[in-house]
């Protein structure tokens, strides 16, 4: 028997969809317990000033905060799962547009509606006070993202 493979979409060309499925996957693996980890690394962070968040921080932030060095090594992601985090980050929490600075990705020219995907693959339950995170940074920088 093949040995199972450990990676989502392991050997195959990803879509902007299977992208926003394998950070859901990510986050479904120790949900709640991960994502809030990381919310709380981000909200901790514009506390304490932080102008800009970007996905190399979280692997310091975590060792700042006390993390043990597996659970700081957990927030070493690639850019396609930023890409993606940073947009459901923005969506839960708006204020953190402030120091979160997404750009545009192929993943928000492909009308994946990324609530729908985080229902179907994390939580059915949890409350999003925006749709997009382009809302969030209309309401908290005052600009069409």
């Amino acid at each position: 028997m093949a040995e199972v493979c450990k990676q989502l979409y392991d050997g195959v060309q990803r879509t902007p969809l299977m992208r926003v499925e394998e950070a859901c996957c990510w986050i479904a693996d120790d949900y709640p317990r991960k994502w809030l980890r990381l919310v709380n690394l981000c909200e901790q962070a514009k506390a304490d000033g932080l102008p800009r968040i970007r996905r190399g921080d979280l692997f310091i932030l975590a060792q700042q905060q006390g993390m043990a060095i597996t659970e700081c090594m957990e927030f070493r992601f690639d850019n396609n799962l930023w890409s993606v985090l940073s947009r459901y980050l923005l969506m839960f929490r708006p204020e953190l547009a402030t120091v979160i600075f997404p750009n545009s990705a192929e993943i928000d020219r492909h009308g994946i509606d990324f609530e729908n995907v985080w229902h179907d693959n994390v939580a059915r339950n949890t409350f999003f006070p925006v749709k997009c995170w382009q809302d969030a940074v209309g309401l908290y920088r005052g600009e069409a993202a």
